[in-house]
């Protein structure tokens, strides 16, 4: 029987690794997410793993051959707990090809705006209002949210960043 496993692959070698697996015919998985950055004064858009330095693999723990999996350039080892190789669940595997396109890109809009809709209660996670709950009000881009706060007997509404806030 087939699972899925994570492998850890050296520094900035993501892609490499991709490839010579690809090559070997192993059945893997690396999502990649399409955002801007600004990059010595311009605005750049780039295409980088999801996971930095992990890649899904599709693995038959009885017949795989380990060693060669080990030797392929760009990998480092396979993540594994007290030496058994871990088991990622085929649903979130599944889960996560559901949202990538036919290039391998997860849609990072379509990924933040499932996280906080309008009208839930969040829990602010860092910064002056760490430990507030709050309400989402709207989204204002893909890094950030404006929520509903009550201070001094009042609604504020305050604009934070995306990974500022958790369901609460």
């Amino acid at each position: 029987m087939k699972n899925w496993h994570l492998l850890y692959t050296k520094p900035k070698e993501d892609a490499r690794a991709q490839t010579n697996l690809l090559n070997q015919g192993y059945e893997i998985f690396r999502p990649l997410i399409r955002h801007h950055r600004l990059v010595k004064g311009s605005q750049k858009t780039l295409v980088e793993s999801l996971f930095p330095r992990y890649i899904f693999i599709k693995l038959d723990q009885e017949s795989s051959d380990w060693a060669r999996l080990r030797s392929t350039r760009g990998v480092m080892k396979l993540v594994s707990f007290n030496q058994v190789p871990a088991v990622v669940p085929e649903v979130l595997v599944k889960d996560l090809m559901a949202q990538t396109s036919a290039d391998g890109v997860v849609d990072r809009t379509t990924v933040q705006k499932s996280l906080f809709k309008e009208g839930e209660e969040v829990e602010i996670s860092e910064g002056s209002f760490f430990g507030l709950r709050a309400i989402v009000k709207a989204q204002t881009s893909e890094e950030r949210v404006i929520v509903l706060l009550n201070m001094l007997g009042s609604q504020q509404s305050v604009s934070l960043p995306i990974a500022a806030l958790r369901l609460a």
